[in-house]
């Protein structure tokens, strides 16, 4: 978890940045899972791992790729508002 104080104006930084890495030990860990599935599959054809690997070629993958995304330009926004331009 956090480890910024609560009432900290860093505090969204640092639950963003929390989230962002929970999100890519995820993914890692479903990297892990397909490879998992892929190597089954190469041992023997079992008719329900090749029909997941089938519909599921990294679908949930793509998602949590698209909330990182989203979370890095919360984060930009944040550090915006904590570190303003500088005015010319």
């Amino acid at each position: 978890m956090s480890t910024a104080p609560s009432g900290d104006p860093f505090g969204p930084v640092y639950r963003l940045l929390d989230a962002i890495q929970m999100m890519h030990h995820e993914m890692g860990q479903m990297v892990a899972e397909y490879k998992e599935l892929i190597e089954r599959l190469e041992e023997r054809t079992d008719d329900d791992d090749l029909r997941l690997a089938r519909a599921l070629p990294g679908a949930r993958y793509q998602v949590s790729t698209t909330y990182v995304r989203e979370s890095w330009l919360k984060l930009e926004a944040e550090l915006t508002v904590l570190f303003p331009p500088e005015a010319d």
